[in-house]
């Protein structure tokens, strides 16, 4: 009996100190437990949609080697573009701290000029891809982006209808 007693105080012990541990966790540790689960998950997205890419362009090892280095880079390009188009409506935005002050002819131009360097980056890109894929497996590789929106809408859609029971599908039934 004194045995049980020591082991449940023994590990109420523990888990209180951890459950403190957690409490007194500066905002520092907490925001670096948030940017290494961040950091995990965008590894577990990228594994999946290297997945998904190569059995929707049917990659060969060898192709998949040389495409996604290509790819990687294509994509650091795009976020710098992004990024630089980002610091530039913050600048209009604390330029005009009131809504009506915003220069909207400025953002548009900068919208426009950040769509026509992403255009330039993406034809770039999918020219490179011939050295390394097919004519067909460039061709959905242009269409990848709209067919996996379309298939994501789709199961979007799947999952809003209402399941039909099998008492509703016999009333129905004539």
């Amino acid at each position: 009996m004194k045995y049980i007693l020591f082991i449940t105080m023994f590990l109420t012990n523990i888990f209180a100190q951890d459950h403190m541990d957690k409490r007194n966790m500066t905002d520092n540790d907490k925001l670096e437990i948030r940017k290494k689960r961040m950091e995990k998950l965008n590894f577990q997205k990228e594994s999946t949609m290297i997945g998904i890419q190569t059995s929707y362009l049917n990659l060969t090892p060898d192709q998949a080697q040389t495409f996604f280095p290509m790819q990687n880079e294509f994509k650091q390009q795009v976020r710098k573009v992004q990024k630089k188009y980002q610091d530039k409506i913050g600048k209009l935005r604390s330029k005009a701290r009131d809504i009506a002050k915003f220069d909207v002819d400025t953002a548009i131009k900068y919208q426009l000029e950040m769509k026509q360097e992403l255009a330039k980056l993406e034809s770039e890109f999918l020219k490179r891809t011939t050295s390394v894929l097919s004519n067909e497996q460039r061709t959905k590789l242009v269409f990848q982006q709209e067919k996996m929106k379309l298939d994501m809408k789709k199961k979007e859609g799947e999952s809003k209808k209402p399941e039909l029971s099998k008492r509703n599908f016999d009333r129905n039934k004539n």
